[in-house]
């Protein structure tokens, strides 16, 4: 391979390092200002980089947000491949367990997730991990009687909710640990007895401090 085949690959591996540096900065951004919150500007101080080398590969604010946005849904995607329908109910519950964790881990998600609630850009990532929580319901078995469990549109609402849920506690400050065993304890006791989830109490949230509401608990 000559020199003037090996530039031109050069020059597009360092574009795509440059694009991918800047999507990383701009998540961060996004995950704790918002859309209206963050500016082109901060995201190229952040990333240490000039503003001609981020409006080179993002033109204006709603592209970078949009690549942002389709980062994360690559990335929740990616780790939902490994649950299975199955006609049983523990894949829903993995559901839940396994986007909280991306919620919790993956700043590129959690951005996605607020991009997506201030409706900033058009997103996919809800509608990604909806997809596959369908797929995971359409097999669950139906009740076979009352107190057997939720049928299976009752069980996507619920999981909905759930996922919801971990979303506004984590973004609350509650850290992934917490979430998650609350999740756990959740599904426990809709799974009622026998459960494999072998939760014995429910960890209770933290009492709201003085300075801030906590929209996990009801006004007195």
């Amino acid at each position: 391979m000559t020199n003037t085949e090996v530039r031109p690959m050069v020059k597009q591996v360092r574009a795509e390092r440059t694009r991918q540096a800047l999507i990383a900065a701009a998540a961060i951004e996004f995950d704790r200002h918002g859309y209206a919150g963050t500016s082109l500007s901060a995201v190229h101080r952040a990333c240490g980089m000039t503003m001609g080398a981020l409006t080179f590969h993002f033109r204006a604010k709603a592209d970078l947000a949009s690549a942002v946005c389709q980062e994360a849904e690559a990335i929740t995607r990616g780790a939902l491949t490994r649950l299975t329908p199955m006609d049983a109910l523990l894949p829903v519950v993995e559901f839940t367990l396994v986007v909280a964790r991306l919620l919790d881990e993956e700043v590129t998600v959690r951005a996605a997730a607020r991009l997506t609630q201030e409706r900033a850009v058009p997103s996919r990532w809800h509608t990604v991990w909806r997809a596959v929580l369908r797929d995971l319901v359409a097999l669950a078995p139906e009740p076979s009687g009352p107190g057997c469990g939720p049928r299976p549109e009752e069980l996507e609402l619920l999981a909905v909710y759930l996922t919801a849920g971990a979303e506004a506690a984590l973004r609350e400050g509650r850290t992934g640990k917490e979430v998650l065993a609350q999740l756990e304890c959740l599904w426990a006791l809709v799974l009622v007895t026998g459960s494999p989830l072998g939760t014995d109490e429910c960890p209770r949230p933290p009492r709201p401090s003085m300075s801030r509401p906590d929209p996990f608990h009801a006004p007195s």
